[in-house]
């Protein structure tokens, strides 16, 4: 059965990981959010938010092997050229996950609202865990490595409801971000929505 998960291994060289991870520790970090929400039971984490368009060297390391792994997603899955017109956020997070931090909460990354546009998810491992830090997708029975350089793609939709195990022991790091339908207008119309909503 197709699960749509794709996973591309060595999408980014071991130097380059720790690049990204060494600018992750020298950062100022944020407690993760679930819907704007800092809610530690449902996720616990640490988080750098970034835009590609810093030019920084972790942006530009990303940015570069996400896009021959997007066309790549796109040459398994060409119906992505048959709707409206989409590429890859400009926003992204960079997030660190000390042992016994994890998103506990299973969740999709499309669930509405201001995430109304999002098409793809994907996601990076920056580093190998051994002991836990797979990601699970409930719906396909499978949980994933966390292995050094691994770039993962997938739907954004309820489909793909998934959720972290946690890492007793080690520390996990990834870079995470969307695919989202290009409209500026409706964008606008969402984000205003959701600020109105959270203030």
């Amino acid at each position: 059965m197709e699960n749509f998960v794709e996973i591309y291994k060595n999408a980014i060289s071991s130097d380059d990981c720790k690049i990204i991870i060494d600018d992750i520790n020298s950062c100022c970090l944020l407690p993760g959010t679930m819907g704007g929400v800092v809610n530690p039971e449902m996720k616990d984490s640490l988080v750098s938010p970034r835009y590609f368009t810093d030019h920084s060297p972790a942006s530009l390391i990303i940015a570069n092997s996400l896009e021959s792994c997007k066309e790549e997603y796109i040459k398994k899955h060409p119906q992505l050229n048959r709707i409206h017109k989409w590429d890859v956020n400009d926003a992204y997070n960079l997030q660190k996950y000390n042992p016994g931090q994890g998103y506990h909460i299973s969740h999709c990354e499309n669930a509405g609202g201001s995430s109304l546009m999002r098409v793809l998810s994907w996601m990076i491992y920056l580093n190998t865990v051994n002991s836990g830090g797979t990601t699970s997708f409930d719906n396909y029975n499978i949980q994933t490595t966390a292995v050094e350089g691994s770039l993962l793609i997938w739907p954004a939709f309820w489909t793909h409801f998934h959720h972290g195990v946690v890492s007793l022991t080690e520390t996990k790091y990834i870079a995470t971000g969307w695919c989202s339908y290009s409209d500026p207008t409706l964008e606008s119309m969402l984000f205003a929505l959701d600020n109105k909503k959270s203030g």
